[in-house]
């Protein structure tokens, strides 16, 4: 049989056939199948380095919100700190009205004073210039007094003179320039508020360094970098290709090899270009695609650089970060190697048993190849479907074989994309997160937004509640608030299904938040450390937080809330309560900001001693009266009131007594006048009292019930000593002659001086 030419031809046609088909089968498929694979993996590592440039691009945005909001948080301070500084100024002048002639002796005294005024953890102080920009109040003996027209900061910027310039044509305003901290010679950024005081001819300020809230901000960064690392240090791509991030100075940033991170690779060249590989990620950033080919060497094989590596870029402004992914092309190509591996070996098998099979079943042999071969090609197109073949032969395990291949390629470009799934999956779930976050930001942030729009405690409680239920639809609580000064807790505002009780009054000492001074959080309602004001109302399945609203050492009231999943998670559990303590720090901020506009409103029409208006709201008032009087033809009684020998009670018992004096007097006007009537503390000893609808005969009544009065009940017993007070009275009425009203209180004093003349101790009216 071997020697017949014709088996020798059929058979050597069979066999170069085959081996042929089998050549034809390896180079067709192959090189698709290996280009297949290493796109594919290209693919998921460049998913892989999109979903953390995402991650970081939306931590960068966490970071400015986190950023402008402490920025704008410091500004908020440092002009609630000058609003103080500059009431007790005008506190302070005003109490030494009437007692200190000399108004440069007070205004030496203030900025005496001031310059010992610290507050903070940073020994911060209030500093005072001039309009000719002399410091002449400041802590640094070197600086007080010292001339600051021309000084300047290390950036060339003029200090002081900004400042004043700004407040002469603002009246306020925020200034960045370059400072030495108190005791420290090395200057730094600092922010400063400042406040123009025409009544002195000052210009007022206080700062505060822009490295003592950026640390803040810096926490926030190293917290993104420890997570991000922790990240990096877990991904792999394609097995042993890892991530890292490098900035323009070609420092290592993050690295999952621990003795280059934080190192400068800037000197580290490329072997084949000689030209720093650093320069050429930089450069590859910028090219479309962000894709590096270059020649690296192994820790297994260091110093050796004959291995193709390829390496993904792509640039992050905000940080000035690049973030790479870097690969060996043997590692993208592993999965193609073993596939192929796989084919050959099969291959040579089917070849093989072609060979031995070939001179007993030529004919046999024919249709089976055919078919083999048609699978093939349908193959080397990318359709991957097995051969329907079943024989008890060698050709039966040779399809089975085929098959068993295609099923495993199958398999592996499954399990490929199911990989590529999972770690996108992975990273989708942080982006979830971050957006969570990014969410609770805003609504946090339109939150602070509202407040600053709010006018009364009520508007702010509503703003409050409905941040929360934004935030937590699941959740139930209360606002209680601390009334007559500090002795109750009164429930003022609620959500959920809590409703606001106003006959419950609760004890501070009731909550543990306004004893311990901080948040106070319970499982339950069974433990000893639970609030007595819900000892009784808490369902066991259930968790709250009490949370104390506080603010510049004040405490507003308490934040109450309750939620039904008493076992969440450690992680949802903690950002929960980060997100309500947000809330009340904010709200008692905003509490602290309307009392203080309260205050400050108070203080600038009521006398400080004797708590009557001042003489600036009475002449306000006396013009809206006369208004009204003309309108429906009204009267206006007019009494102006001088306490008789008040300076010998000053001289003979002290300042001390005749400010008693003062604050009785009020207290018997306030006794013998209408509500309606504006009583005011008109000059050092004198009292105007306004009576609207009131004629000349019941003003002249009412006049002699006040001098009588003052005659019969103001006696008291000052160190021993018995003081007895008389008052003069002069009364003029509205209208008179068209006169306005201003003139008929020159009218009243005009009485006045005729009761003092006649002999004190009496009420006189005017006459012509």
């Amino acid at each position: 049989m071997f020697r017949s030419s014709l088996f020798l031809k059929t058979f050597t046609t069979i066999a170069g056939g085959v081996i042929v088909m089998c050549a034809l089968f390896y180079f067709t498929t192959v090189p698709m199948i290996k280009s297949m694979a290493f796109e594919m993996e290209e693919k998921a590592g460049r998913v892989i380095l999109n979903n953390f440039y995402l991650l970081i691009e939306q931590s960068h945005a966490d970071l400015e919100s986190l950023k402008t909001t402490a920025l704008n948080a410091r500004k908020r301070e440092l002009r609630h700190l000058v609003e103080l500084v500059v009431s007790d100024i005008n506190a302070e002048v005003k109490s030494r009205e009437g007692f200190d002639r000399n108004w440069e002796e007070t205004k030496r005294r203030v900025l005496e004073k001031l310059r010992y005024l610290r507050y903070g953890q940073q020994q911060d102080y209030i500093w005072v210039a001039d309009y000719n920009s002399r410091l002449i109040s400041h802590p640094d003996p070197r600086l007080n007094g010292k001339d600051f027209s021309n000084i300047k900061d290390v950036k060339g910027n003029l200090i002081v003179p900004s400042m004043v310039k700004g407040a002469l044509a603002h009246v306020e305003g925020y200034y960045r320039y370059w400072w030495r901290r108190l005791g420290r010679d090395e200057p730094i950024e600092k922010l400063s508020y400042y406040r123009n005081l025409p009544s002195f001819g000052w210009v007022i300020g206080t700062g505060v360094y822009i490295d003592d809230f950026r640390k803040e901000v810096e926490a926030r960064k190293n917290e993104l970098l420890n997570e991000l690392r922790s990240l990096i240090y877990k991904t792999k791509v394609a097995g042993e290709g890892y991530l890292y991030i490098f900035d323009s100075n070609k420092n290592m940033i993050i690295h999952p090899n621990p003795n280059i991170e934080n190192t400068n690779f800037s000197k580290l060249l490329d072997p084949s270009s000689k030209k720093p590989i650093a320069d050429e990620l930089i450069k590859a950033a910028r090219m479309p695609g962000g894709k590096l080919a270059y020649m690296w060497d192994k820790p297994t094989d260091p110093g050796n650089y004959i291995y193709k590596k390829v390496a993904w870029v792509r640039y992050f402004p905000g940080f000035d970060w690049y973030i790479v992914i870097s690969v060996y092309n043997k590692d993208l190509e592993k999965g193609a190697v073993a596939l192929t591996r796989r084919i050959v070996i099969i291959s040579l098998g089917a070849l093989l048993f072609a060979i031995i099979g070939g001179y007993l079943f030529v004919r046999a042999f024919t249709t089976p190849i055919a078919r083999m071969a048609e699978s093939a090609n349908r193959i080397s197109k990318g359709e991957l479907s097995s051969i329907e073949l079943e024989r008890e032969d060698e050709i039966g395990l040779l399809a089975e074989a085929f098959n068993n291949m295609v099923v495993r390629m199958k398999d592996q470009i499954r399990h490929l994309e199911a990989r590529v799934d999972e770690r996108t999956g992975e990273l989708s779930g942080h982006l979830t997160a971050l957006k969570e976050r990014n969410k609770e930001i805003e609504t946090i942030n339109y939150m602070g937004d509202m407040f600053q729009a709010c006018h009364n405690p009520d508007e702010i409680y509503s703003i409050m509640i409905d941040t929360i239920e934004k935030l937590f639809p699941e959740s139930a609580g209360q606002i209680m608030e601390l009334h007559t000064a500090g002795k109750s807790l009164e429930v003022v505002a609620s959500w959920g299904d809590l409703e606001k009780d106003p006959d419950i009054v609760f004890k501070p000492d009731d909550c543990w938040s306004i004893r311990r001074g901080k948040t106070h959080y319970i499982e339950g309602a069974n433990g000893a450390m639970t609030c007595l004001h819900i000892k009784r109302t808490v369902p066991p399945s259930m968790s709250w937080i009490c949370i104390p609203m506080s603010a510049q050492g004040e405490i507003f009231g308490v934040l109450h809330t309750r939620f039904s999943d008493k076992r969440a998670e450690d992680e949802s559990r903690r950002n929960r309560h980060r997100v309500l303590e947000t809330v009340a720090e904010q709200a008692a901020l905003s509490l602290s900001n309307i009392r203080l506009q309260q205050r400050l409103r108070e203080q600038s029409i009521k006398d400080a001693l004797t708590g009557l208006y001042n003489r600036r709201y009475t002449q306000e008032v006396m013009k809206l009266e006369q208004k009204r009087a003309d309108r429906q033809g009204d009267s206006i009684g007019v009494l102006l009131m001088d306490i008789d020998n008040f300076k010998k009670i000053n001289d003979t018992f002290g300042h001390d007594a005749g400010d008693e004096v003062l604050k009785r007097i009020a207290g018997i006007l306030g006794g013998v006048f209408r509500a309606n009537d504006t009583i005011c503390r008109y000059g050092g000893e004198e009292f105007l009292v306004i009576m609207p609808g009131t004629e000349s005969d019941s003003a002249i009544q009412k006049a002699e019930a006040m001098r009588d009065a003052v005659e019969h009940d103001l006696k008291f017993s000052w160190h021993g000593e018995q003081i007895s007070v008389t008052v003069s009275i002069g009364v003029a009425s509205y209208p008179f002659e068209r006169l306005p009203i201003s003139r008929i209180i020159d009218l009243a004093d005009k009485a006045l001086y005729k009761a003092k003349k006649q002999g004190r101790n009496r009420v006189e009216t005017f006459s012509v």
